[in-house]
């Protein structure tokens, strides 16, 4: 993409993601591909197959496929845990706004 199509489709982004019901299901899928994408990728970093990865966190091949695949939706914390300490890494889960100054307390 050059630069006018990357602004342009940002723009267009933006404004769809108004709409409070579109945005959630953005963040959704977004939060989604992220953790199957950041296993897959660790994953592969240490040179395990699935099946290796399976065997580190008690679980079958199929199951370490499904948690890699971005439309899964059946994340555990404890798997993601097991996965974490399997991986050399410690899982964190963070709150980040999305608005700036929505719902702040008034002094």
């Amino acid at each position: 993409m050059n630069n006018k199509t990357e602004a342009s489709y940002e723009k267009w982004r933006n404004e769809q993601l108004k709409n409070p019901e579109l945005r959630k299901l953005y963040e959704e899928e977004a939060a989604r591909f992220n953790v199957s994408q950041k296993i897959k990728k660790l994953r592969e970093s240490l040179g395990l197959s699935q099946r290796q990865l399976a065997k580190l966190t008690k679980t079958s091949q199929a199951a370490i496929a499904r948690i890699e695949n971005t439309n899964y939706e059946g994340h555990s914390l404890s798997k993601l845990n097991e996965i974490a300490f399997a991986l050399h890494t410690r899982l964190v889960i963070d709150f980040v706004p999305i608005y700036k100054n929505k719902h702040k307390k008034s002094a």
